[in-house]
């Protein structure tokens, strides 16, 4: 996009607001009502005098109402807010430091092709939207839940060349995905955890991208790995020069459990079934993709024709990195299941209905971004804590392929501030179109 076009700023913009309206509507989804100022509040109720006495002043009857208190998520949410506002500031105050000819020019994007260097900024403007959406839905869902959000600190990110901004932007982002997954066993409300888990493989979207500018393995483990809070803010604390107030973080004892499956029947052992048929689904893509095309041929798909040699003829190792991880998936899956007592769905037959390179990386796109709502739509079902933190470990990884996919399609990495889920139905419909029936 071209930053002068006024029309098309225009454009960004509006699409922005209505991102952050939709983001603030999913993330507040169930949870409390507004509520008044903090503390206490003094309220006037009029009272009917007898009309004898016209003289006397109207008596006033007082009341003291007790401001509810903060709903058991606010300390979590607190700290998805610090990280939010920490990645905010990043991106506002790195993007006014240094202009688009920079960011290209940027050491680092030295090895990409014109077409990738030119995406840079645009690309980096969309996460930092996305991360000032996140701080605006985050803000709000607190107040709804009684609690006081924290407020933007002050920061020293130390870079000061456009190549150790992106460096920066990587490690940020990489944190946000340990961080989400860290902290998502512990929330309470489904709601805010689907919503949580949208904004979670949006981060991962974020990483998956800028690993790729920074020379790095895009999706580096089969299964993210998550961060304790004292792990994430301990990074954080690196670049925060203001004084922070841990006690917003701190969680009452007698919280409640997370409520994870309070509105849904299913089993764990049906979930990852559910889980398993779909990653059945994307290793035998894979592994059959792999025995159609050749590297050479892979390279060379039409629908990398605008990309330079550094990333063409990375395609093929980063694709097989994908492949095995799926497998991986279809392994932990399966041993969990049977672990669980129940018994794992099997591999069925497949027609992914691809004749040429640049259809085999359009249905590879496919299939990865369904795998996130999938997850998405999935996650808040399992009742097992540890189930879940695996089942959240693969989610972002999912997110981390899909964002990879997307580049190499043409299409944006991160194309919303908060991923949308999908139903089991709407994931098994989507799903049934490359089933073969014997």
């Amino acid at each position: 996009m071209n930053s002068n076009d006024d029309t098309s700023d225009d454009r960004t913009r509006r699409a922005f607001l209505g991102t952050t309206t939709t983001l603030g509507t999913i993330a507040l989804a169930g949870c409390a009502g507004d509520s008044g100022s903090a503390g206490s509040t003094t309220t006037a109720t009029e009272t009917n005098m007898p009309t004898s006495t016209p003289t006397e002043e109207p008596a006033t009857e007082e009341t003291t109402t007790e401001e509810p208190m903060p709903a058991p998520d606010v300390p979590i949410l607190n700290y998805a807010l610090t990280l939010e506002h920490l990645e905010n500031a990043f991106y506002r105050d790195g993007l006014e430091e240094f202009s688009d000819d920079e960011l290209m020019g940027a050491e680092k994007l030295s090895k990409f092709s014109e077409q990738v260097r030119r995406e840079v900024p645009e690309y980096l403007r969309t996460a930092g939207e996305h991360e000032a959406a996140h701080v605006s839905a985050i803000s709000d869902t607190i107040q709804k839940l009684n609690g006081s959000p924290v407020g933007e600190g002050k920061y020293d990110f130390g870079y000061s060349t456009p190549s150790e901004f992106l460096e920066v932007a990587m490690a940020l982002e990489n944190t946000g995905v340990a961080a989400y997954a860290g902290a998502a066993p512990q929330v309470v409300n489904n709601d805010i955890l689907a919503a949580a888990a949208g904004i979670h493989s949006v981060e991962a979207r974020h990483a998956s991208f800028l690993n790729l500018v920074n020379g790095k393995l895009p999706f580096p483990k089969a299964v993210d790995e998550a961060k304790s809070m004292e792990e994430v803010l301990e990074i954080a604390g690196q670049f925060v020069t203001s004084e922070v107030d841990s006690s917003v973080y701190e969680t009452d004892e007698s919280r409640p459990e997370p409520d994870r499956k309070a509105d849904d029947d299913t089993s764990d052992v049906d979930v990852l079934n559910y889980a398993l048929t779909l990653e059945h689904l994307e290793n035998a893509f894979y592994r059959d993709g792999f025995k159609e095309f050749s590297d050479d041929e892979l390279m060379n798909a039409d629908v990398l024709s605008d990309f330079g040699d550094h990333v063409r003829m990375n395609v093929p190792g980063h694709l097989e990195e994908v492949g095995a991880h799926e497998a991986a998936h279809v392994k932990a899956l399966t041993d969990t299941v049977e672990k669980l007592g129940g018994t794992p769905v099997e591999e069925a037959n497949y027609d992914f209905g691809y004749s040429t390179p640049s259809e085999f990386l359009g249905v590879a796109k496919a299939l990865e971004n369904t795998g996130v709502a999938a997850y998405k739509g999935a996650a808040p079902t399992v009742s097992n804590d540890a189930v879940f933190q695996a089942a959240i470990g693969i989610h972002s990884v999912e997110a981390r392929h899909a964002s990879f996919l997307n580049e190499l399609n043409a299409a944006s990495p991160f194309p919303k501030a908060v991923d949308e889920p999908k139903t089991m139905q709407e994931v098994k419909e989507i799903a049934g179109q490359f089933i073969v029936q014997d």
